[in-house]
């Protein structure tokens, strides 16, 4: 494909953005939050959005209201996959909102409302992208497949999990629309380990509790055993460093925008690039009030740095318990993803990356970001994945979120442009 190819593409997406920021909107209208996950409504729409410009939609099942979405152009090999969520976490609290949480309005260049950052700014730029290819370009030597995928919010299983682990796609590349910031690209993320800590105790009458042994209290001198992995030092692969250190001080700018000029918490949040990070989540005990409890359970997040793996950190927590005399306490990895990234040397990369300097005069730096996103399910399948998006992370589950209706438009050009490069090179 020539350059003519890409001018076109551009052109389209200019000429339909009002059409594009009206999809942005009608999807943020749509209250797809997860849980509860049913995505009904939310896959109808896009399917008929689709369907009505052409494109056979295949819809997937694997449980009830969670519908994957897959449209193809194209035939044969190379394979470019783009991955998108309809899912949004829930609006919380209507009051503390400045606007309703679904009015997707466009307003002073921001399109508002919950997802509008995670992720239907970025999934309306992934449609955008390959509308415009499908109509810029004759016949794609190769396969472009839209995936748009229903709980990227509550783990990915019945989503960009299925879809991989089943073989209902396959691919070269995959492209994802997460919000990036646009100076960015995250190629690499931490790995997850949720750990349960169990304590069994004694049960008493309330009033002698000297006569039991409360779990609760057992359970609760575990919780500085697991900060103390806050501390540890972690090894990161060399060839890896660089993009932490500089997904570091995106972190650091990030917050310092939102006006957070603390010294120390500016540096926690860039130390969780390569330090574990531990959340308490959830914890479960006791059975009445005047009754001592003899069980107790924690559910803790421990996300993992890159040079280390889930089931190193539960051994080493273990460890530290025995260490600390808890070893009575269990310790159960229930589950987990081993920290993973895209070498920024991969052509779906290189190629992102060119088309952001050229668009938009942007140097794009490749980031690790300290959560997780469905790039893990593509990477450990043997797909190099990508996250590139509008919307600033910070706003992403925050209450009046956001995206800026430009960026749509923007990653939506950039995107297209790696397109047609992926096919032409």
């Amino acid at each position: 494909m020539d350059t003519r190819s890409k001018e076109k593409v551009q052109r389209l997406i200019d000429e339909r953005r009002e059409e594009i920021l009206q999809l942005c909107s009608d999807m943020v209208r749509i209250p797809s939050e997860n849980p509860p996950g049913d995505m009904g409504e939310m896959a109808s729409f896009l399917r008929g959005f689709l369907e009505e410009r052409g494109f056979a939609v295949e819809a997937y099942e694997p449980e009830k209201g969670r519908i994957n979405l897959v449209a193809r152009i194209g035939a044969g090999e190379p394979t470019l996959i783009l991955n998108g969520h309809m899912d949004v976490v829930p609006a919380g609290d209507r009051e503390r909102w400045d606007f309703p949480p679904y009015c997707g309005e466009l307003r002073e260049g921001k399109i508002l409302g919950r997802g509008a950052t995670d992720m239907k700014g970025g999934l309306t730029s992934l449609i955008a992208a390959f509308v415009a290819v499908s109509q810029a370009v004759g016949d794609l030597p190769g396969t472009l497949v839209l995936t748009i995928v229903p709980d990227e919010e509550t783990g990915g299983e019945h989503g960009s999990r299925w879809l991989v682990e089943t073989g209902k796609v396959r691919g070269e590349a995959c492209l994802i629309g997460e919000p990036t910031s646009m100076v960015g690209s995250f190629v690499g993320e931490k790995g997850i380990c949720w750990l349960r800590l169990s304590a069994r105790g004694v049960p008493a009458h309330g009033s002698l509790p000297m006569l039991g042994e409360n779990a609760i209290e057992k359970l609760a001198a575990a919780f500085p055993v697991l900060h103390a992995i806050e501390r540890e030092e972690v090894e990161v692969p060399e060839d890896v460093r660089e993009i932490v250190e500089a997904s570091k001080a995106l972190y650091r700018g990030m917050l310092a925008d939102k006006g957070i000029a603390d010294e120390a918490k500016l540096e926690a949040v860039a130390g969780a690039l390569d330090h574990s990070t531990v959340n308490i989540g959830v914890i479960k005990g006791g059975s009445k009030v005047n009754i001592v409890p003899e069980s107790c359970s924690a559910d803790v997040d421990v996300r993992v740095p890159v040079g280390t793996t889930p089931a190193k950190v539960r051994d080493r927590v273990v460890e530290l318990l025995r260490e600390r005399g808890l070893a009575d306490i269990e310790c159960e990895l229930v589950s987990y993803s081993n920290p993973n990234y895209t070498s920024p040397s991969e052509k779906i990369y290189a190629l992102l990356s060119r088309n952001a300097k050229d668009i938009l005069g942007i140097d794009l730096k490749p980031l690790f970001v300290t959560g997780a996103t469905d790039g893990r399910f593509f990477r450990l399948g043997g797909i190099p994945a990508i996250n590139y998006g509008p919307g600033e992370l910070a706003l992403a589950h925050a209450y009046n979120e956001y995206v800026r209706a430009e960026d749509v438009i923007r990653a939506a050009k950039v995107i297209a442009g790696t397109i047609v490069d992926f096919f032409g090179s």
